[in-house]
């Protein structure tokens, strides 16, 4: 039948659902040890700040523009914590039952997932983005699974040299966000087996396995988080791609 979806299709369908909802439990509500996005990030900007804080909502709140210098050296602190995060596989590993993907993702890669949506989810809430908002989140979503710049902007339809900020993707119809989820199932399809292949490899040998997926998995968050950041500042610049 011409409806009939190939294995790929459906894989990648399947993956993208699944990647969504885990972008909507990590980044709003936490998941595990894991806190959600806003809660992780306004700590450690109430750190930062401390008697001069003022929470979400608040009438007396800078906007992210007036606390540019305080959120670049917050976001620079998540990054941080996230790579230490990624690269510490018994913390990972440990989410393993808390993430049951459904799809052929195992338990310590779909935990680095939630460790950089979490960053993401994170950074985009301190750069003024509301990641309630399924088009906000979808972005930061895209980029945490490693997607460059180039193809989230192409998926939201944004033309090169054009500004890219949340009002703008917020025109798109809320039917669409599904289609999109699904560009982000197939780049996971897509790589999921190549790149990790050798880490899976080497995950046979004691020691060894853990030195190499810690060392890619926190490679790969760094410039993810590098990646994200400049992607909700508006920059449009060719972003990193994780090796």
């Amino acid at each position: 039948m011409a409806d009939e979806k190939t294995p790929d299709e459906g894989a990648a369908e399947k993956a993208g659902q699944w990647v969504a909802e885990l972008a909507e439990k990590v980044m709003v509500n936490g998941v595990g040890p894991i806190r959600g996005s806003a809660t992780w990030a306004e700590d450690r900007l109430s750190r930062r700040q401390g008697a001069d804080y003022r929470a979400p909502g608040d009438d007396e709140r800078r906007s992210p523009q007036d606390m540019k210098d305080d959120i670049d050296a917050v976001v620079a602190r998540l990054i941080k914590e996230s790579v230490a995060a990624a690269g510490a596989q018994g913390f990972i590993t440990g989410l393993g039952g808390l993430l049951t993907a459904g799809v052929t993702i195992p338990a310590n890669v779909a935990a680095s997932f939630a460790v950089n949506m979490r960053m993401a989810g994170a950074i985009a809430h301190l750069r003024g983005w509301d990641i309630r908002d399924p088009h906000a989140r979808t972005v930061a979503m895209m980029l945490a699974i490693g997607m460059s710049t180039q193809h989230v902007l192409a998926a939201f339809g944004v033309k090169a040299g054009q500004k890219f900020g949340e009002q703008m993707i917020k025109k798109i119809p809320i039917t669409m966000i599904r289609a999109i989820n699904k560009k982000a199932g197939t780049h996971l399809v897509a790589k999921y087996g190549t790149q990790r292949a050798a880490i899976t490899l080497a995950k046979g040998i004691p020691i060894l396995g853990g030195l190499v997926g810690g060392a890619v998995d926190a490679g790969a968050t760094a410039v993810i988080g590098r990646a994200t950041d400049k992607a909700m500042r508006g920059d449009t610049l060719r972003a990193e791609e994780p090796k």
